[in-house]
């Protein structure tokens, strides 16, 4: 089960998943700072001081009942998002949203293909014709941002991430549908309390994945060769911990397996090599890993095996 953080185990948390925790807004819980984290090295930026943006009061109000705002009211720190003109205040959630977007952020960063950035928290720029907006994805993976800036991200992102804790329907909804017009390619929307996830795709529909299921993983974070990840991932610490930095070292330790015993001209039927590929345990390709550098004949090293 998912537990919830607070005072120093925020902090302890925050730091074991590489996430630095801040106050959203005054009175919120901890969330994960607004920054931009490239896979390696990891970046996070400078926040800017809050701007004086004039007085809301008096400003007049939109089609839906929202006081008009500009570009100017969405800076890091503010509670504002901008869509079609009007100010949305994001929405505050409690302490799961913040650690299912660490959980995320950290899983991301572990898979994502070199060249591909994780940001969580960003205004992205989705201003059309029908007026401004600035909407900031809980967690988003991009492919053209070569280098952290501290500015709207302009482009379109590989997979947005929306984490609903708290937020109304229709708050959620809006915003999704915003991505889904702008063609933003992939959304997942993660559901802390039911812990499903709903996969959003232009022109698809919606998937929702329940406890017990896989979600396929977009190409880009195919860098260990992980194809999908269990729904449990999303919302357990220790299930997320099995495919963070151990399945990176793992999956290194099973291809030095396989290339001992290539380089050795040892043959092993296929099953084989895709048991030894699927392994995630450490102590068990390390002894693998022993065997093919002794193992006579395929075999042999099959039968030592177990």
């Amino acid at each position: 089960m998912l537990r919830t953080l607070g005072g120093e185990t925020d902090q302890a948390f925050a730091r074991s998943v590489g996430e630095p925790l801040v106050q959203r807004r005054s009175g919120q819980q901890p969330t994960a700072q607004r920054a931009v984290l490239t896979c390696a090295p990891m970046y996070a930026l400078s926040p800017r001081p809050p701007r004086d943006t004039g007085p809301l009061e008096l400003r007049d109000f939109g089609p839906t009942g929202r006081r008009l705002g500009t570009v100017a009211d969405c800076y890091d720190g503010s509670p504002w998002e901008l869509h079609r003109g009007e100010l949305w205040e994001q929405m505050g959630s409690k302490d799961i949203h913040g650690i299912i977007m660490a959980l995320l952020a950290a899983l991301f960063r572990t898979h994502a293909r070199l060249g591909v950035t994780v940001m969580t928290d960003v205004y992205c720029d989705l201003s059309d014709a029908t007026g401004a907006s600035l909407r900031a994805p809980d967690v988003a993976l991009v492919g053209d941002l070569a280098m952290p800036k501290n500015e709207v991200y302009a482009g379109t992102p590989i997979l947005a991430v929306e984490i609903r804790g708290t937020q109304s329907k229709r708050y959620l909804e809006e915003k999704v549908k915003l991505y889904l017009e702008h063609e933003w390619p992939c959304t997942w929307i993660v559901h802390a309390e039911r812990q499903e996830l709903e996969v959003v795709q232009p022109g698809a529909g919606s998937v929702v994945y329940r406890l017990g299921a896989e979600v396929p993983l977009v190409a880009q974070l195919d860098k260990h060769g992980l194809a999908s990840l269990p729904v449990a991932a999303l919302f357990d610490e220790a299930t997320a911990i099995r495919f963070n930095d151990g399945w990176a070292v793992a999956r290194a330790q099973a291809r030095a397996v396989l290339d001992v015993l290539r380089a050795r001209g040892v043959i092993v039927p296929d099953d084989v090599r895709a048991r030894v590929a699927e392994q995630a345990d450490p102590a068990v390709l390390g002894r693998w890993l022993a065997l093919s550098a002794t193992a006579p004949s395929g075999e042999a090293f099959v039968a030592g095996m177990d």
